[in-house]
């Protein structure tokens, strides 16, 4: 098994192996007698295979001195230990080789200048962890690397352990993808996420979070907010979203507990305890929702709750009350903007739009500000009908190709959307008012829909025309990026016209107009570096539930926000009345003009936060559960803590909760929030790495199951 003994090779100066059972040691001149003092010039290092087992792995002998980034100018000439990962070696000739080592702060290169350990490093496989003791030096003036933090200079190495050796073919190299086209599939990252964790964006993501994280809680404490822990397994309670259900061992009846989706109720005990009027946490939040890049099974808010709030505005734009919590979170978001290092400030204070005006001009809840492109409403006195219409620049489409022009009319399943295209020239309203009034099949059903107003029934070229006249002019006035056109000399005055309907009032998160703005936005550069920020208030306190919310609400009305949100003040009176309404329709009619103290907080087209002024009356609380929501007494029962809670003296008020990791994903420039968390689950919900969820073992199934009075489902 052994060439030659290695005992002498302890004492070389130039090599430490941890245990010398793991290596292979060959003089490579057949001219000198192996193994005696004279070859050790011939040395020759090789990992010892057995059939058996691979190299064991050891520890360092002598504590690492310093991170591989934190080695520098001020080194020079200074003996240190470090350890980390072996990158790929790039040997120069027999007597010289450079290797990067790699660790959790960064990377510093390593210089061999002797032929043992030259080869014995050829040997190592690359990912390989080790401990190199040598001297810092300078790099020559042609060799330094401003990328690198350490580029000023690299550590001679004198002495090494291989603490362990890595696979000689691992699944694939992160260390080596610094293109994203050079990354493999998804789902062979995320099966093998500790590898892909290596790459530099992905660890520097995990660590940014970690400073934003600590900002966050030394802002909250300097504010005087307590971070208390809530509970993660409750009761199952219709709040909205599916819930993830956790039986127990009780017997003869099966029963479970619900992972909590926020702890709303939880951080509104607490306001009616006393023990804190300003709380905070990180939590850990659960929904059995369908995945997307900014969704996930498990997720993490920034929570808070502050008591003795105000229910009243300060300014027309926030006719609704919870000012302290705005002012705060403002202050909030600032901190941790500053803590990622972001190279734009935020805007003091954040600006504040109205969900009707967001949803009219941008055809979003969640409006991103950062370019130009607004909708405008060709018949704005029409009651039950909206007909939107977009005008884009020929000098922004003619950027685009045939193909991709095409591609911005299909909606996300990849079917034509209900939207026209029309060609037109800006100087000529007239024309295109022509164009619609003859060609135009949207403006054709609205006109005979029989629900326009007397001033829309007379609507021809002339009136057209006059409405045109102003949605050209913004048009032209400004690029999409909001900047003038004229100041970039564009003279070409033909432009692309998009004309989409809906119906009034608005309600849900988005519009077909709103959507194709997003898609032009996504195929043309046209959105401003600079973060767009800012609040949106007014939403409709009830609406008919969507895709999420009908699993819980049975087609019933259901919850904007969730079902413990204040009305505005001026509004509770109507909601009264409206309980009072023996008509359907009379009754719907009140309901859908109900604004709510709800607040989203939107950054750059995306929510990253929401919270309201909270119900604190337990009456008209128990009203919303029964005579609004229509909830039954076995679930309005389900909340009867909370009843109790408020009957106890409960003190008004508020809270928001941040979306962290759809926060941080804005903050580290990436579009998926899984690229700021350590341990994602996948689009589809699942777990690659822990292979989860998964199904029980089939010895033990039955009984698994038996104890949590469960039974499997015959096939």
């Amino acid at each position: 098994m052994w060439r030659r003994s290695t005992a002498w090779l302890r004492c070389h100066p130039r090599v430490t192996l941890s245990s010398t059972s793991q290596w292979t040691v060959a003089c490579v001149d057949h001219r000198c007698v192996s193994g005696t003092p004279a070859c050790q010039r011939h040395l020759s290092l090789t990992p010892w295979r057995s059939t058996s087992s691979r190299p064991v792995a050891s520890w360092p002998t002598v504590p690492r001195t310093h991170a591989c980034s934190q080695v520098g100018s001020n080194d020079v000439n200074e003996r240190v230990v470090l350890a980390g990962w072996v990158l790929a070696p790039r040997k120069i000739s027999r007597q010289l080789a450079f290797v990067p080592l790699q660790d959790a702060s960064g990377t510093v290169q390593l210089v061999l200048h002797d032929p043992a350990l030259v080869d014995a490093f050829a040997q190592v496989p690359v990912e390989s962890v080790v401990s190199v003791q040598g001297a810092v030096q300078a790099r020559a003036e042609g060799a330094i690397n401003p990328a690198m933090r350490t580029g000023a200079v690299e550590v001679r190495v004198e002495s090494w352990t291989l603490l362990n050796a890595a696979t000689p073919t691992l699944p694939f190299y992160a260390t080596q993808c610094r293109e994203p086209a050079s990354l493999p599939k998804e789902s062979l990252r995320a099966k093998h996420r500790y590898l892909d964790l290596r790459r530099s964006s992905l660890s520097e993501n995990i660590r940014r979070r970690s400073r934003v994280a600590h900002a966050a809680r030394c802002f909250l404490h300097d504010h005087a907010f307590t971070e208390i822990e809530t509970p993660i397994l409750l009761r199952s309670t219709p709040e909205g979203a599916r819930e993830f259900l956790v039986p127990t061992r009780s017997a003869p009846e099966p029963q479970f507990y619900a992972l909590q989706q926020s702890p709303q109720q939880p951080k509104q005990l607490l306001m009616v305890s006393g023990v804190t009027d300003r709380y905070f946490q990180f939590a850990k939040c659960f929904r059995d929702e369908d995945g997307r890049k900014d969704r996930q099974p498990e997720f993490t808010q920034l929570d808070m709750e502050m008591s003795f709030v105000c229910g009243h505005g300060d300014q027309p734009a926030w006719p609704l009350g919870g000012t302290e919590i705005r002012d705060v979170t403002e202050g909030l978001v600032r901190s941790m903007w500053t803590a990622a290092a972001q190279p734009y400030a935020l805007p003091n204070p954040f600006p504040i739009m109205s969900y009707e005006h967001a949803m009219t001009t941008y055809g979003s809840d969640k409006p991103d500000t950062r370019f130009g492109l607004r909708i405008a409403n060709l018949i704005p006195t029409c009651t039950s009908h909206a007909l939107d219409i977009l005008v884009l620049p020929q000098y922004e489409s003619c950027k685009l190709s045939g193909r991709a022009k095409e591609a911005l009319l299909l909606d996300q399943h990849g079917h034509r959307c209900a939207i026209e295209h029309f060609k037109a020239h800006r100087s000529a309203p007239d024309k295109l008012a022509h164009l619609l009034l003859t060609k135009s099949r949207h403006v054709h059903d609205v006109m005979h829909s029989g629900k326009l107003g007397p001033a829309d029934r007379a609507l021809d070229v002339s009136s057209l025309t006059h409405t045109l006249q102003d949605v050209l002019r913004d048009a032209t006035a400004f690029r999409c990026d909001g900047a003038s056109a004229h100041a970039h000399g564009d003279s070409d005055d033909r432009c692309d016209v998009y004309l989409a309907t809906r119906s009034l009032p608005i309600d849900g998160g988005s519009t077909p107009m709103g959507d194709l703005r997003l898609r032009i936005a996504d195929a043309l550069p046209i959105r401003s570096a600079e973060p767009a920020v800012l609040w949106i208030t007014q939403f409709p306190l009830f609406t008919r539930a969507d895709a999420d919310k009908a699993e819980a609400a049975h087609g019933r009305w259901s919850s904007s926000h969730h079902p413990f949100t204040a009305p505005l003040a001026s509004d509770v009176q109507r909601l009264y009345e409206s309980v009072a309404c023996r008509a359907p329709a009379d009754r719907d009619a009140i309901l859908a003009q109900i604004h709510g103290q709800h607040y989203d907080l939107v950054l750059n087209g995306a929510e990253i936060g929401g919270g309201s002024v909270r119900v604190h009356d337990p009456d008209l609380q128990r009203m919303i559960f029964r005579d609004i929501l229509e909830l039954s007494d076995d679930e309005v029962g389900r909340f009867s803590h909370l009843l109790h809670a408020l009957e106890s003296g409960a003190p008004p008020h508020a809270g928001i909760a941040l979306g962290f990791d759809r926060f941080m994903a804005i903050l580290c420039d990436t579009l998926s929030i899984r690229d700021v968390m350590a341990f994602p689950k996948t689009g589809s919900g699942t777990d690659p790495l822990f292979s989860s969820p998964a199904a029980l073992d089939a010895p033990e199934q039955r009984a698994q199951l038996a104890a949590y009075s469960l039974q499997a489902r015959s096939a």
